[in-house]
């Protein structure tokens, strides 16, 4: 029975290269919504050690799986020669790269059974389109020939048509001599010099594998039973790089007015992130600062807010790791997954340790309000506590880490300070515009940078004491 599955596709590629299986896909599966991302700013990928490939297609595919993509395409010959395998056998959706569909065809149109392969550097060394030809059929012989200079024509602007033609011609004359009739492009920027190589070449068979590699993505949204019926969602572009100059190309190539949207993936992980945690908060600060950090240790991260039907746990405990192992461990249990809670606060020293437990709900207001009068009545009680070494604080996070099949994690930092006497800086939230972090200056916790904070938070502290036993518990 079909069944209708309207999921986006993920597309990655170094650049713009694979917009080419992109205008494939609107083509032939114009039913299908798209996710592409083009990693502009290191483009290109096919002069890089493959250690390095390999790691920048992981930071690629941890950005497109946000997307809930039900499956992914690696549009780059230099990625698929490198990481398709690992990738592949690290994730649970069908990853198809594009070597393998255009080897086959040129299998199928060779007739003297001499093929030709122009592509990246690292893609003719890793002789990806030779060896899968032979295992095919050992008779066909392959030749292959690196083209570096193509791939900047393709992500230039402002190229002549002349100076094309003249850089292409220059490259083909490698194969004068070779006697080929087939010629795969094998890489995915190589189409849109399809005419000038054509004319290069009018007495070879020119292989698109893009194009190839969509026959086969039709086949396997059949075979898996996850085609789309209606095209459901908006086609979502991404690049690392210039907006502008991808906008153009988008419009230029596809036919589209759409806008691409610009991606940050260099901190993203290099490996698989399949080591998912549930935050147990719906406190968007609070998760983006766990969010950042724990993306370092390979985790992708859950909250509350993708979890509307988890109704709130009462804080009644009378410490934090009471109330950390209450969230944890109730929400644990329902969802069957490992959660990771805390319980954090602000205790100051002249006030008995006070708010302390009661942090986020000193001054008894809830909503919008609710950090202004917090901090307002915070400043109300320290009145006559005028110098800063009277003032002192710290902030303490307990965190626990609760598995519905094993005993509980607990760990423990504070984040020493002292308490200002206005609120300065936009960034954080609570009460860190009044949380002096350097004495000297007056500079406080919002006025840190993300980054920097995220070093020195008494949750980042707590983490670090964290960081050994989550790699045990999600190696296990």
């Amino acid at each position: 029975m079909l069944k209708n599955d309207n999921r986006p596709i993920g597309v990655i590629d170094s650049g713009i290269g694979g917009l080419s299986v992109a205008r494939q896909m609107l083509r032939q599966l114009p039913n299908e919504t798209i996710v592409y991302l083009g990693d502009n700013k290191r483009c290109p990928y096919g002069v890089r050690e493959p250690g390095q490939v390999k790691d920048f297609t992981y930071q690629m595919v941890n950005f497109v799986l946000k997307h809930d993509i039900k499956l992914l395409i690696i549009a780059c010959n230099t990625a698929t020669a490198i990481a398709l395998d690992s990738i592949q056998a690290d994730l649970d959706i069908p990853v198809i790269g594009v070597i393998a569909p255009g080897a086959r065809a040129a299998i199928r149109r060779t007739d003297s059974g001499r093929v030709g392969v122009i592509a990246t550097t690292a893609t003719v060394e890793s002789h990806s389109y030779l060896n899968n030809i032979k295992f095919k059929n050992a008779e066909i012989s392959v030749v292959e020939h690196a083209c570096p200079r193509f791939v900047p024509l393709v992500e230039s602007n402002d190229v002549a048509v002349e100076t094309v033609d003249r850089i292409v011609s220059e490259e083909l004359t490698f194969f004068n001599d070779k006697d080929i009739d087939t010629l795969i492009l094998g890489c995915t920027h190589y189409p849109f010099l399809r005419s000038s190589i054509e004319r290069a070449r009018p007495d070879v068979k020119v292989i698109d594998s893009g194009a190839q590699t969509i026959e086969d993505v039709s086949m396997l949204l059949d075979y898996y039973n996850i085609s789309s019926n209606t095209k459901a969602g908006i086609d979502k572009f991404y690049t690392t790089g210039s907006t502008e100059l991808f906008d153009k190309k988008i419009k230029d190539w596809l036919s589209l007015e759409q806008k691409s949207e610009l991606a940050k993936i260099e901190e993203l992980p290099t490996n698989k992130m399949d080591k998912e945690i549930l935050i147990a908060t719906k406190n968007v600060g609070k998760a983006r600062e766990f969010e950042k950090m724990l993306g370092e240790f390979g985790f992708s991260v859950k909250t509350l807010l993708d979890y509307p039907e988890i109704e709130d746990v009462e804080e009644t405990g009378t410490t934090f790791e009471e109330n950390a192992r209450l969230k944890a461990e109730t929400i644990a249990k329902k969802l069957n997954m490992k959660v990771l809670a805390d319980d954090s606060g602000l205790l100051v020293d002249a006030l008995h340790n006070q708010p302390g437990v009661y942090s986020a709900r000193y001054a008894g207001v809830d909503g919008p309000t609710k950090d202004a009068a917090n901090n307002a009545k915070l400043l109300h009680e320290l009145t006559d506590h005028r110098e800063l070494s009277e003032r002192k604080a710290r902030f303490h996070c307990t965190l626990v880490l609760a598995d519905p099949d094993d005993e509980s994690i607990v760990v423990s930092a504070d984040w020493h300070g002292h308490i200002g006497y206005l609120p300065q800086g936009e960034n954080g939230f609570g009460y860190d515009p009044l949380f002096v972090v350097d004495p000297e200056t007056g500079k406080t916790s919002a006025e840190l940078d993300p980054a920097e904070k995220n070093q020195l938070s008494h949750r980042a502290l707590a983490l670090a004491k964290l960081d050994t036993i989550l790699k045990g518990v999600f190696e296990k």
